[in-house]
């Protein structure tokens, strides 16, 4: 096994990113950089409750943050990729890269 394959396959051991869901939001969020969670949900088809499970994971890794904001129709919730979660998808992206 090459070593860049050994790599990806250590860092998909992470919870956050064995999920296509989350890798799929995290992706998402690298492209926009911040979105509402009403747009996230539309965007991937994905159950609201689902989402924000989804979320939750993706947060207490650190790779995204999750903020209320009060608007004039009332609190909207922002997500949208870290600092952590930028270079986490770079690796990967550089990983895939790599192998392909």
């Amino acid at each position: 096994m090459s070593d860049e394959l050994k790599k990806l396959m250590e860092l998909l051991k992470d919870p956050a990113l064995s999920n296509s869901v989350r890798l799929g939001i995290l992706l998402s969020l690298y492209v926009i950089g911040r979105t509402t969670f009403t747009d996230l949900q539309r965007s991937t088809g994905v159950s609201k409750s689902s989402l924000f499970m989804h979320l939750q994971v993706l947060e207490e890794s650190g790779l995204i943050k999750v903020r209320k904001v009060p608007t004039l129709s009332g609190p909207r919730t922002i997500v949208e990729i870290t600092d952590k979660g930028v270079e986490t998808l770079k690796k990967y992206i550089d990983l895939i890269k790599k192998i392909g």
